[in-house]
């Protein structure tokens, strides 16, 4: 387990599924600065060894493969974050990542028992489709109203709502939120 003083972990990955992730490796700061951890080696590795994924560093193909399933996944996200239906090109798109022949396991957990997909080949693709298969598990389980894109437009982090009333705005109360705040105090003074 990566500890909480790793890079991967002080930018709040790790915290949902590794589509969220992968959704947020294009970070704006919150204050409009953008970072693009598909650049960073050190990041990617920590992103698959985080989610448990056994494969090496990405080539340059496995890069733009990554860059083409995060724009998909983010485009997702935000249209669900706006209440909009999925429509069936961005269904059979995200489909189209799933395509890795997969057999059924069952296995015992923390938990209890667990079905499992286990991929019949190995490497990249599996990964690919594993990540791809993070976000369609959240859209079958009609988590929709959940995946939401944080209300600091400087910052636009996807993140998955569990507060019970489904209202959280911002990625993080902390942060983002006491950035809003501060601004909309500040306009009401100039007022």
């Amino acid at each position: 387990m990566i500890p909480a003083s790793h890079q991967f972990r002080i930018h709040k990955f790790g915290q949902a599924a590794p589509w969220v992730d992968l959704a947020n490796s294009d970070m704006w700061d919150g204050y409009g600065h953008l970072t693009d951890f598909l650049e960073n080696p050190q990041w990617i590795g920590d992103f698959l060894e985080f989610w448990e994924f056994r494969v090496p560093l990405p080539g340059p193909a496995v890069l733009r493969d990554l860059r083409k399933l995060r724009t998909l996944l983010r485009h997702i996200a935000e249209k669900t974050s706006r209440g909009a239906p999925i429509q069936p090109r961005d269904l059979e798109a995200l489909n189209s990542w799933l395509k890795v022949p997969v057999f059924r396991r069952l296995v015992e957990n923390q938990n209890g028992l667990a079905l499992t997909h286990q991929p019949v080949q190995f490497g990249w693709p599996a990964v690919l489709a594993r990540i791809a298969d993070s976000l369609a598990e959240a859209l079958a389980q009609q988590q929709h109203d959940r995946l939401k894109i944080c209300a600091n437009a400087g910052c636009a982090w996807v993140f998955v709502d569990r507060t019970k009333g489904r209202v959280k705005r911002w990625c993080s109360d902390a942060t983002c939120g006491n950035r809003d705040r501060v601004r909309r105090s500040r306009a009401a003074q100039k007022n």
